[in-house]
């Protein structure tokens, strides 16, 4: 739990440096209310982990915008990530199908809402999107083979492709890291990408569930355009103007409300 809200706190400040470009350290305990030595310790974890860089009393990213760890991710955006979930589980029917689902934060909360389905196989490279799936075991399980990629819990490679070419999805569920009506959905890594567009490829109905800072964000690698996508699940503080212009482009756009604060 103490790790948990030590990134919770991370993020945080990742967030803030991600808009402001540079934060002043003895500002830092009363935006995070914590102890000065609190302080201390996560700006030390962060420099361990190569996310940061101090001088004169002001912290600021190493690489700014670059893919945070799967840990750090994780504490970004919950409440949101468990709603988007619960909704595009829901828009699976409830009958035997075999599901792809990606690997992801955003996926995860996916695949906890589906543990109790009965009849579905379902098809992952993601390992937390594999034990969640397992914790109840309802669901029959596949898991790619493959390399895991250091930032993340996911397979990715040769083995993990190969598994997912000899299987047809009835729906494929996957997250981005960027997504934006001229570039479509991108990822940071061109291995994970890869893994998500053979899941399109290979599905009757795809659904891509992001969370809304995740909109209007262009990142290296290409997953496929928006003419790929069946439906897109966001939460409420996406803005209505791009909600709109999905739409326009045919995709079902499924928003769920997200309480402020």
């Amino acid at each position: 739990m103490a790790d948990g809200r030590r990134d919770a706190r991370i993020s945080m400040m990742l967030g803030l440096l991600t808009r402001r470009g540079e934060v002043r350290v003895r500002l830092l305990p009363a935006v995070l209310r914590v102890s000065e030595a609190t302080v201390r310790r996560d700006l030390a974890v962060m420099e361990e982990r190569g996310l940061i860089r101090r001088s004169y009393g002001k912290i600021t990213a190493v690489r700014p915008g670059a893919e945070l760890p799967v840990g750090l991710r994780r504490s970004q955006h919950v409440e949101a990530k468990r709603r988007i979930g619960a909704l595009a589980s829901a828009l699976i029917p409830r009958r035997p199908l075999t599901v792809a689902l990606g690997g992801g934060s955003t996926v995860a909360f996916v695949a906890r809402s589906l543990a109790g389905r009965p009849g579905l196989t379902v098809v992952t490279n993601g390992l937390e999107t594999a034990g969640s799936l397992m914790s109840r075991q309802k669901v029959e399980v596949v898991l790619t083979g493959g390399t895991a990629r250091p930032l993340s819990d996911d397979l990715v490679g040769r083995a993990a492709v190969q598994t997912l070419r000899s299987y047809r999805f009835d729906y494929a569920v996957v997250g981005a890291d960027g997504i934006s009506p001229e570039a479509g959905l991108t990822r940071f890594s061109p291995h994970a990408a890869e893994i998500d567009r053979v899941m399109l490829e290979r599905a009757e109905h795809v659904i891509v569930v992001v969370d809304s800072s995740k909109f209007g964000r262009v990142r290296t690698a290409a997953i496929a355009g928006l003419d790929a996508v069946d439906t897109v699940v966001t939460d409420s503080r996406v803005a209505p103007e791009t909600v709109a212009a999905l739409r326009g482009r045919g995709v079902r756009t499924t928003v769920v409300l997200v309480p402020s604060g």
